[in-house]
């Protein structure tokens, strides 16, 4: 089961707006940033920018199930658009189960896709990984949860969680507009910008480890099988499962 990839890509309908909006240029990336943020704050308070059609197909989710630490929540947001044509191209998520010297892993990563917003930074790239964890557990269950969210574009927020027999590994991370991405690991704080990848080792006594790894290039959907292919063969990844096996 090392490559079983199942992925997970929530798209959701871009409704089209009649309205038209001035485009304002900026000097830089951090201006332009800032520009679509204020622009975004204004409009959440605004009901006139609201997609109500994706208000009402959020409220089917209410108490739909626990896919991870928060209670899936609906609320009004502005429609995509607003910040530009093609601004939004999709949001998705793709896990796997892989093995490290006979011990299973399983692992999660969340994924923006390029647009309008980030095709400069993504270059040639169609997608950007901004968390990925790797999960150490001593059984594979079929009850584990994970969703990744756009409702707050400009920024995108995935969460889920993995039970093992005696603990339950609860995650949360987030990208913003600014490319400044946080995560949350049973209450442990991880700046992403320090690396995108997190390993995490259970302790029999329901103690955490971790490690976070630093990336040398930009991860893309396409290829997260092969990364963590490779990932797991590194000599700093299988030392710290060796030494933080005790599950």
């Amino acid at each position: 089961m090392r490559k079983l990839i199942t992925i997970i890509l929530f798209t959701l309908l871009i409704f089209s707006c009649s309205e038209e909006h001035t485009i304002v240029k900026a000097d830089n990336q951090n201006d332009w940033s800032k520009i679509k943020r204020l622009e975004y704050l204004k409009n959440t308070t605004d009901s006139t920018t609201w997609d109500k059609e994706l208000l009402e197909g959020d409220k089917q989710m209410i108490g739909l199930g626990d896919f991870g630490p928060f209670e899936l929540g609906a609320f009004p947001v502005p429609r995509y658009e607003l910040l530009g044509k093609e601004s939004f191209k999709g949001v998705g998520s793709k896990l796997g189960e892989f093995q490290i010297k006979n011990k299973n892993l399983l692992m999660n990563s969340f994924f923006v896709a390029k647009n309008k917003m980030n095709e400069n930074r993504l270059r040639s790239k169609k997608s950007e990984m901004f968390f990925q964890i790797l999960i150490l557990t001593d059984t594979i269950r079929d009850d584990n949860q994970s969703m990744i969210l756009s409702r707050n574009h400009p920024d995108y927020l995935g969460q889920g969680f993995v039970k093992t027999k005696n603990n339950r590994i609860d995650y949360l991370a987030f990208q913003t507009l600014e490319n400044n991405s946080y995560a949350i690991i049973n209450t442990k704080i991880f700046d992403l910008n320090n690396g995108k990848t997190i390993l995490v080792a259970p302790q029999k006594d329901r103690t955490l480890r971790f490690k976070q790894i630093e990336q040398e290039n930009l991860i893309v959907s396409d290829s997260i099988a092969d990364y963590t292919e490779e990932l797991i063969i590194d000599k700093t990844t299988i030392e710290f499962f060796e030494q933080n096996g005790n599950i």
